[in-house]
């Protein structure tokens, strides 16, 4: 799933659950997105990190 489909999901929940309750099963599933939007999250910024590269100009190589 694509993150633009996940943070609408959780935008979703979150505006529902400001409306009213959310049903056991809803909490689960906002659960669920909130989860796969913070490991694709992470996995963003460590494949940013990963790829940054260090140079040292006053290091020869």
């Amino acid at each position: 799933m694509e993150m633009k489909d996940i943070i609408e999901m959780v935008n979703y929940f979150s505006a529902t659950a400001r409306k009213r309750e959310l049903t056991p099963e809803e909490q689960l599933e906002r659960a669920r997105y909130r989860k796969m939007y913070l490991e694709q999250f992470k996995a963003q910024v460590k494949q940013k990190l990963d790829s940054i590269e260090i140079v040292d100009e006053n290091k020869m190589i």
